[in-house]
């Protein structure tokens, strides 16, 4: 069995799949401000709920970027503390790879998001007031994003659970390190 970990999407999700990647179970919660210690609670409910122990598991997937420090750290931690003892396969994505459609936007703070224009694009760190002109120069009608900042773009959040798992590729990690960058304080 594999389980995917999804904690940076507006909607918290783990799914289980089995190895065609045929998807078994899906799972909403929300540890938003708890999620310390909500998370691992989270994640032995969602297994005793499907009869499974950690031993049970091949393959994790986890979302590890970008959000806030705490939040990818107690993510991380949960995955390699837990892989420490039963030695799964870790596989990471980013928000950025769980859509296939461009610009993508995800929440920085209530100041500032990351922006991702186009595939092979850089991710920037744009102002939200500045996000609507931007949208504007640029002629964009579609965003994908976890965020509603202006109401005449169409919004899609919910990224394609069943099309990301269907076309995963597994890593062999055996720990992951929390990817995440301090942005500069400017005063």
């Amino acid at each position: 069995m594999n389980i995917f970990l999804d904690t940076l999407s507006p909607k918290n999700i783990l799914i289980l799949f089995d190895d065609n990647k045929n998807i078994l179970q899906k799972y909403l919660f929300d540890v938003r401000l708890n999620e310390s210690t909500k998370l691992i609670e989270e994640f032995d409910n969602f297994l005793k709920q499907n009869n499974l122990n950690y031993n049970d598991l091949k393959n994790i997937i986890v979302v590890n970027w970008p959000w806030s420090f705490t939040w990818i750290r107690t993510t991380i931690l949960l995955v390699n503390t837990i892989n420490f003892i039963i030695k799964w396969n870790i596989t990471t994505l980013t928000y950025f790879d769980l859509f296939e459609n461009y610009p993508i936007i995800k929440t920085s703070s209530k100041r500032d998001s990351f922006l991702k224009l186009e595939k092979d694009s850089a991710i920037e760190v744009v102002e939200n007031t500045k996000l609507n002109d931007l949208f504007k120069t640029k002629n964009i009608k579609q965003i994908y994003s976890d965020i509603n900042l202006i109401d005449w773009i169409n919004i899609i959040s919910e990224p394609n659970y069943e099309y990301i798992i269907k076309n995963l590729q597994f890593k062999e990690n055996k720990i992951v390190e929390p990817f995440y960058f301090k942005k500069p304080n400017i005063c």
